[in-house]
């Protein structure tokens, strides 16, 4: 059994280091693809469903370079793209421990219904706010665009708002365009403050304007470190970003881990991770006790 083990530890520091740059480039928000369809294919209650032996046997071998959880900042996990899917996948979202957050698209079949099963289960709720990206992608049947009007912004953050009211906060969906325009940006953050909603930048540019914005407007806003499901979710990725969290060891401010909802992989995917941060013994915490940080001082 050791022998297996050690077998397995050793295939995966190669696979690792085979991928050591494209994973680099995968955490860097501009190698992030915005295009949805290309993704389609503490305690008690933070351990999610349990898992076959046989499932975290990689996870659970690998030889992590950093296995202390003393001086780690805690974790917020939020799960974007809700509002498309519904039954027993919906469902196996909503039995996550409830630390994990929604990020649910507005003008959607399931978007109401999803919110709320969300507050049914005890998970916070965000607004996933179709923003316009670079590359011409279609973010929604309606969403922010570049340069848009002041008052067609309130008007439609608000709609979006009406649809999701149980909302803590809101997220962009793509919106390498718009957050990287500060003026938008200002105005988006504008009426969130004005509707009492706080915002999560999902980082999906390196030009984000979101922090100057949001310091003129005196608001504290989180940001996106981790895209949990970048570039795939083999288990040599989830490795990786397991790994890869010790970088952060001894920052006060919590960890930031977005994932998506599209398919029951991306489920299971996420069961993994959450199962072996619970055994590392990593906080994980909900999205308001993250903004509540930023608000005490440094």
């Amino acid at each position: 059994m050791e022998k297996a083990v050690a077998i397995i530890s050793l295939l995966f520091l190669l696979l690792l280091g085979c991928k050591g740059n494209q994973e680099k480039t995968a955490e860097n928000a501009n190698e992030y693809s915005e295009n949805p369809s290309e993704h389609l294919s503490g305690k008690p209650d933070t351990r999610s469903e349990a898992l076959p032996d046989s499932a975290m046997a990689a996870l659970k071998g690998y030889q992590y370079s950093w296995s202390d959880s003393g001086d780690m900042p805690p974790l917020v996990i939020v799960i974007d793209d809700f509002g498309q899917i519904g039954g027993e996948l919906l469902d196996g979202f909503a039995s996550l421990p409830k630390q994990v957050a929604f990020a649910i698209l507005p003008d959607l079949p399931n978007t109401r219904e999803t919110a709320r099963l969300a507050e049914k289960n005890g998970h916070e709720v965000l607004i996933h706010i179709p923003m316009q990206a670079v590359g011409g992608d279609n973010p929604g049947k309606r969403y922010i665009k570049k340069g848009m009007e002041t008052a067609e912004i309130s008007d439609l953050l608000q709609d979006f708002y009406a649809q999701i009211p149980n909302a803590i906060a809101a997220n962009n969906h793509m919106g390498s365009a718009v957050t990287a325009d500060y003026a938008t940006t200002y105005a988006v953050l504008d009426e969130l403050k004005e509707l009492g909603l706080k915002f999560l930048d999902s980082a999906t540019t390196s030009k984000s304007a979101v922090p100057s914005a949001a310091a003129n407007l005196g608001m504290k806003v989180g940001r996106r470190d981790i895209f949990l499901d970048v570039p795939d979710i083999s288990d040599a990725t989830l490795i990786s970003k397991i790994q890869g969290l010790g970088k952060y060891k001894g920052r006060r401010e919590p960890v930031v881990i977005i994932t998506h909802c599209h398919n029951r992989n991306k489920l299971t995917a996420l069961q993994k991770f959450l199962t072996q941060i619970d055994d590392m013994g990593l906080e994980l915490i909900p999205p308001s006790r993250l903004f509540k940080s930023l608000e005490l001082p440094a």
